[in-house]
């Protein structure tokens, strides 16, 4: 190449260099670049294509044209017209591989993509690439053929990376603002409010939630000093000088932390909210503060609404408290004092019952029976009441010794035979194999097993029968008492062992009991570190199944 040849080319390089480095837009330096490049090279026409705005694989041409002589080239100018290329003609095929395509004769060549065109000889399309995309196509006209030039090829490919360089910030600004619309239509589309300042405390940022928590709208906000609009009065100073403090010394005491403050609406109140913020340094702009805002104001309200009714529920807990433990203590206290005189009549009734005060006859026999099963009525009421009372109190303790079960199955049965034989049930006593002494309470353990088999008594029908047996499982003693009388309706075997409840069919047939014979075996028995469990059907009887370990437990 000759050396001056070599110089222009060159010089092109060095215009086209500072073109691509004043040109915002691709636009701008298309013509100066078209006509550097004719002026350069001795080609007489240029043209710009460009992407279609909403399809980028499709290229559009522009009315970006330089020509030598105004109107040299109008007739390829008019069959250029609006005509769109995808991946044909030279221009394609530029956009496609990226290199420059030189053709030496368009009248010889299917690749040109026009239509036979008068006046032109030869052309050349380079494109200007940018992020690996083609961003745009140049092309140049002679009219006179002319062989491909590989150092003009290098320098054009060169052109393109400078003009790729306008199409990179292009890019780069494009996606500025993509991103900064994109954040700016999540943050309007978040349910917080989100505010901004910099760093001389101006509101730069506002947004539709914003809008509703404060009561002001983005025009109004943007451009106010912040502490004044949104901190109440008694925070103001404190605001500016923890501002301040950041900026001198970089000390932090809410950025960067989610606390709850009180917030100032435009209409003169305080309301709380919950306030997340942190900063950002720009090198160009200083510190922006940004933060987001959540009114709590329900939340405080309903909190306020539940901490209230916790602490009337503490108050009314506390007055239950006392008055279960006045209850209980009236009844410890009543028990007790019914239990003095009830002793006395009780040992009267056993003299005059004796003979010892006289022979009675046998109508005052009758009358003086049934006075003391109902005494023994009374009192066994009492003694279940300060059973009841003492375990309230805490103070139920069992005295485990080492004890002959049998003895103590045989004492039960011999305790409600008679009650049995009034309503001429058959009661059994069943025992396997030799039960031998188990670690226990006597005379609580027949407490217990009475309990089930007055139970048994009381909700069988006349001629029942009702079975008392036992048997050893182990390390434990199986012992259970089985009736075959009305069953215990599903809903309410679950509630069987609370203390003073009483079954449907107990209420409406007028069963004699309070309610405390059952809490008290399961007391009894859980306190020799056993369990009591029930199965019934209704119509076919009840089964009750205590398991005792033979030994003491541990944690006894």
């Amino acid at each position: 190449m000759p050396k001056d040849r070599e110089l222009v080319l060159v010089s092109l390089l060095q215009e086209a260099t500072r073109i691509a480095n004043e040109a915002d837009h691709l636009l701008d330096a298309g013509l100066p670049v078209l006509r550097a490049v004719c002026q350069a090279t001795g080609w007489q026409a240029g043209h710009m294509w460009l992407p279609h705005e909403t399809d980028r694989r499709i290229f559009v041409p522009t009315g970006i044209w330089h020509e030598e002589r105004p109107g040299a080239f109008a007739e390829l100018r008019a069959a250029t017209g609006d005509r769109r290329f995808g991946l044909a003609g030279i221009a394609a095929e530029a956009a496609r591989t990226g290199r420059p395509v030189w053709v030496a004769d368009v009248r010889a060549s299917s690749s040109f993509l026009r239509d036979p065109v008068a006046g032109v000889g030869s052309a050349i399309a380079f494109p200007v690439t940018a992020r690996g995309v083609t961003a745009a196509v140049l092309e140049f006209f002679t009219h006179q053929p002319a062989d491909p030039d590989a150092g003009l090829l290098e320098i054009m490919a060169d052109v393109g990376i400078q003009l790729g360089r306008v199409a990179d910030r292009m890019a780069a600004r494009q996606a500025i603002v993509f991103g900064s619309q994109r954040l700016e239509r999540i943050l309007d589309s978040c349910v917080e409010a989100f505010v901004a300042m910099d760093e001389g405390g101006m509101i730069t940022s506002w947004n539709a939630a914003a809008e509703k928590v404060f009561g002001l709208s983005k025009e109004e906000a943007i451009g106010r000093r912040l502490g004044d609009t949104i901190v109440p009065p008694r925070y103001r100073e404190a605001h500016h000088l923890g501002v301040g403090r950041f900026l001198t010394t970089g000390e932090k005491r809410v950025l960067d932390n989610r606390i709850e403050i009180a917030a100032w609406h435009t209409n003169g109140y305080e309301f709380p909210v919950e306030l997340a913020t942190w900063a950002v340094r720009d090198p160009m702009l200083g510190w922006t503060f940004n933060a987001f805002v959540h009114d709590i104001t329900d939340r405080k309200r309903t909190e306020d609404a539940l901490r209230l009714a916790y602490e009337h529920e503490r108050e009314a807990v506390s007055r239950l408290r006392e008055l279960d433990v006045a209850k209980s203590d009236f009844v410890a206290t009543v028990s007790h004092e019914f239990r003095t005189p009830l002793t006395n009549v009780i040992g009267h009734l056993e003299v005059l019952t004796s003979g010892d005060a006289g022979e009675l006859n046998p109508a005052q026999a009758r009358m003086l029976g049934v006075i003391g099963r109902n005494a023994d009525r009374l009192r066994a009421l009492i003694e279940d009441l300060l059973t009841i009372s003492k375990v309230e109190a805490g103070v139920f303790d069992l005295e485990l010794r080492p004890t002959d079960l049998h003895e103590v199955l045989t004492e039960a049965y011999n305790a409600v035979e008679p009650r049995a034989k009034r309503r001429d049930h058959r009661l059994v006593l069943s025992v396997e194999g030799q039960l031998g002494r188990i670690e226990a309470d006597p005379e609580q353990l027949q407490r217990a097993l009475v309990n089930l088999l007055v139970n048994g008594v009381n909700f069988t029908p006349d001629g029942g029968t009702v079975e008392l047996s036992a048997r050893i499982a182990d390390d434990h003693v199986e012992i259970v008492v089985r009736d075959n009388g009305v069953g215990i309706d599903p809903e309410e075997q679950p509630r069987l062992f609370t203390r003073f409840f009483r079954g449907t069919f107990a209420v409406r047939e007028a069963v004699q009991g309070a309610g405390l014979g059952l809490a008290i075996t399961k007391t009894i028995v859980e306190g020799h570190g056993g369990d009591v469990l029930v199965d019934s059907i209704v119509g076919h009887g009840t089964t009750f199944t205590i398991r005792i370990p033979r030994e003491r437990p541990v944690w006894l």
